[in-house]
């Protein structure tokens, strides 16, 4: 069925002309409070109204027949007791016999019908006469002319001769009265039962009827309401082949067309949705990639005129001391002097460069950690000597809080000295002369939290969210800065990060100080070494006896290496892959490693670079078993960090060897408490 077609003119015509017929067919509805209800309850009312209808029209015009026969019946009646009468009342008459007269008009009080009955002579007078209580009595003087009827209402009055042998004797009056009311409470109560048996009859074929008619209208509408909720699944079922079946099998029909285009039309929303969020998500990216390139362009510019600045500050006391040298006359101490001026201002160039030249290597992932094992106390020690000349020159109260305990590290000193001691100098540097700066160091059971908190100028909310960014300096501190990029904080943050760590700000406000937390990991927290097979006992393990680790995708070459030397002694752990080499590695830490090169995920280099990275792996043995031993291949695991390079087939006696020969040379470290 198409669009088109439907809305075609014969199409408007037919739906106007079914509208005007619907309107006029729901006129009647509206009257009778009908339009709202449902096709079923429509179809009843209408069969038991018409059943309704019919059987009081019926039923009236029954009563008005029974009632006019009822009428002329009793007349009859009353017309054959005067018969009678005048037949037993002729002899009286002409014997002039009152009390036989009198007796024969009494008998009439046995019709309950009769209320009036009198026997008139000849001249009209009344002879004898019958009343029943409570009615009128027959007139004294008769007014009827005899063999007349006459009804009024519920009265019939009718007169009858007297006539023996042909002579007229006198005329018999009888009044009797209709009994309507008994009469019409007969007939209705006969009515009423006709009907209910009737509208019992009707219902029952209504029902039947619905099941027919109304059940499949019922199904379409249920469908309808569904589909006006927007369910368009639902179809209503055919359940005959007669004109409603079809019907229902073309509403079936249609309702597949419109699910099909209400499913294009919401694909069509959805694509058009999706267009519409992708391009409010590029356009919110494109105005956040020009904001932010305006706002690194912006500290581009700014790092570059800082930069600037503080090439250009050391160069003039150097310009001027070398100018001092050049002078003739100039006294020792003054030679002295500008001597120790340009290396001042040297160390501070050289300082500046360096820390610009860690910075680049930290982005481009290029600097390499140095571990080594070291105390808490050595690296506080190093960070304070570093940054005492400015704590001191501005006058500041320095406090330290370290564990009571010491607490060894793994990790590079050099690196987190260098963080510790900018933290500090950051510190002095946005703290007014005079002030406090304390430097607490907290061991945890998953941490080491060093921090420092100073009484300087505080933090915004609004500054400390990029403050670890390159070259971010706080807009209200630059006039404090006293020298610097702007570099400080991100190579803390880059340093502590290549160890695992964090490092975190906090400040109550401006003008009220602020706190640089350092977190270090429990994996910067130093193991002692062991050596040989783990024990329950405390004895030193033998000597010749290591802690190894096989690396080998071959599985049978590994395992089969593993038992062997665990049969010599020796604590092994067996690998498959460079990955998970890598993780025992880190977890145990041994003395030697035995590693193939060609191993898939992670080869035996970049594992030999990982191992030699650490503080333990730098005193390791490693040894490669590769099938590849060529010259430049010898070279290439020499400067990945192997010891030795043997080719396959390895000899179990050379392994065990070289292992017995470390062992002996390479005894447990003790790391000092």
């Amino acid at each position: 069925m198409r669009l088109g077609r439907w809305l075609s003119q014969p199409a408007l015509r037919d739906a106007g002309s079914r509208a005007g017929q619907t309107a006029s067919l729901g006129l009647p509805f509206a009257l009778l409070g009908l339009e709202n209800r449902s096709v079923r309850g429509k179809l009843m009312s209408v069969m038991l109204l018409t059943t309704l209808i019919a059987l009081l029209v019926a039923g009236i015009a029954m009563l008005a027949t029974d009632l006019s026969i009822y009428r002329r019946g009793l007349a009859n009646d009353l017309d054959t007791e005067a018969g009678i009468l005048s037949l037993s009342t002729a002899p009286a008459l002409a014997f002039d016999d009152y009390t036989a007269a009198q007796r024969n008009v009494d008998a009439l009080e046995a019709r309950s019908s009769v209320l009036a009955a009198a026997i008139y002579r000849v001249d009209g007078t009344r002879y004898a006469a019958f009343t029943r209580s409570g009615s009128k009595p027959a007139p004294a003087q008769l007014a009827l002319a005899p063999a007349q009827r006459r009804i009024h209402g519920t009265i019939v009055e009718l007169t009858h001769p007297v006539v023996r042998g042909g002579e007229f004797l006198g005329t018999i009056y009888l009044r009797g009265r209709l009994d309507l009311l008994g009469r019409v409470e007969a007939y209705a109560g006969i009515f009423a039962l006709a009907m209910l048996l009737s509208l019992a009859v009707a219902l029952l074929l209504s029902t039947m009827l619905q099941r027919v008619v109304t059940t499949p209208l019922e199904a379409m509408s249920a469908v309808a309401r569904q589909v006006v909720q927007g369910d368009y699944s639902a179809r209503a079922p055919q359940s005959a082949d007669d004109e409603i079946g079809l019907v229902v099998q073309a509403f079936n029909r249609m309702l597949d067309e419109v699910q099909q285009r209400a499913r294009a039309l919401e694909r069509s929303n959805q694509a058009l949705q999706e267009q519409v969020r992708e391009r409010e998500a590029a356009e919110r990216a494109l105005r956040s990639s020009e904001e932010a390139l305006r706002e690194s362009d912006r500290r581009k510019d700014e790092f570059l005129a800082t930069l600037a600045h503080e090439l250009r500050n050391p160069l003039a006391p150097v310009r001027h001391a070398v100018r001092l040298l050049e002078v003739q006359g100039a006294d020792e101490r003054r030679q002295r002097w500008a001597r120790e001026v340009i290396a001042r201002q040297v160390q501070r160039m050289a300082l500046l460069l360096d820390d610009l030249l860690d910075v680049a290597r930290i982005t481009r992932g290029r600097l390499q950690l140095k571990k080594d094992y070291t105390q808490l106390g050595t690296l506080v020690a190093s960070a304070v000597e570093t940054a005492r000349p400015l704590i001191d020159a501005k006058g500041h109260t320095l406090e330290l809080l370290l564990p009571a305990e010491p607490v060894s590290l793994e990790v590079d000193p050099l690196r987190i000295s260098q963080a510790i001691s900018n933290l500090l100098m950051n510190a002095a540097k946005y703290t007014d002369p005079g002030g406090h700066i304390a430097l607490e160091a907290t061991l945890l059971e998953q941490e080491l939290r060093v921090s420092v908190k100073d009484s300087g100028i505080g933090l915004s909310s609004s500054a400390m969210p990029r403050l670890f960014e390159m070259f971010s300096q706080v807009d209200a501190a630059i006039d404090r800065a006293e020298g610097g990029l702007g570099i400080g904080l991100a190579l803390v943050k880059g340093l502590i990060g290549m160890h695992g760590g964090s490092v975190e700000v906090a400040s109550p406000g401006l003008g009220r100080g602020s706190t640089f937390t350092i977190h270090l990991p429990a994996s910067a927290l130093a193991r002692e070494p062991r050596r040989g097979p783990e024990s329950s006992g405390t004895a030193a393990a033998p000597r010749g006896y290591c802690r190894v680790l096989i690396a080998d995708d071959n599985a049978d070459a590994a395992d089969s290496l593993g038992l062997l030397l665990e049969m010599s002694g020796h604590r092994v752990w067996v690998a498959h892959s460079g990955k998970a080499a890598l993780e025992l590695a880190m977890r145990e830490r041994p003395d030697a490693l035995i590693l193939d090169i060609g191993m898939p995920g992670m080869t035996g280099y970049e594992l030999a670079r990982r191992v030699r990275q650490e503080a333990w792996g730098r005193r390791a043995l490693l040894i490669a078993v590769t099938g590849w031993g060529q010259k430049d291949d010898k070279e290439r695991a020499a400067a990945a960090g192997f010891d030795q390079h043997l080719t396959k087939p390895v000899s179990t006696e050379l392994i065990e060897r070289l292992l017995a020969a470390f062992a002996l040379a390479h005894p447990p470290v003790k790391l000092s408490g």
